[in-house]
């Protein structure tokens, strides 16, 4: 269930920086802040590393930056937006509103995989991105989260192809 990572203090309702690298740091600052890493810049090396393989914007307004790490105490997941949108080099080209940060430790392979595909299922919903688009608190987010976390329990088997999570229809 994504609500199970998340908290009022890994919601960030407007993003502040309109560059794709600065818009990673200021999501790491934050999840940072909430407590959730022993070393900040390890783990900001660890996102700009995975984003420097291929981007995390999937298409559609959306980006799920992740990073696996040593020093991220436990999984999180930060949600943030930018009404603005963030040229953050999409598939599609178009600008990123809704990113998705998952921090992990090493060792939760299964759990970081099934998570990233559950954002990108949670996101395939128009109405989800329309409600989170227009929702003006922190706990209005989380509430959208929990009502998709109990209309939509999880699915067991996901798809991987060289480590990465194939999405389906």
């Amino acid at each position: 269930m994504l609500l199970s990572f998340m908290s009022e203090k890994l919601v960030l309702l407007e993003i502040e920086a309109k560059e794709k690298n600065a818009v990673i740091k200021e999501l790491v600052n934050k999840i940072d802040s909430a407590g959730k890493l022993i070393n900040r810049d390890n783990f900001l090396n660890a996102i700009i590393k995975r984003e420097e393989i291929e981007t995390t914007a999937i298409g559609k307004g959306i980006a799920i930056p992740h990073g696996r790490c040593e020093d991220v105490r436990d999984m999180s997941i930060l949600f943030a937006r930018s009404k603005e949108g963030i040229d953050f080099k999409s598939l599609d080209g178009k600008p990123v509103h809704i990113l998705f940060m998952i921090a992990a430790p090493l060792d939760a392979n299964k759990q970081y995989l099934q998570t990233i595909a559950r954002i990108a299922r949670f996101l395939r919903h128009e109405e989800i991105k329309d409600k989170i688009m227009n929702t003006d608190s922190a706990l209005g987010i989380l509430d959208i989260i929990k009502e998709f976390d109990n209309q939509c329990p999880i699915q067991g088997n996901i798809q991987t192809k060289d480590g990465r999570v194939i999405h389906g229809k």
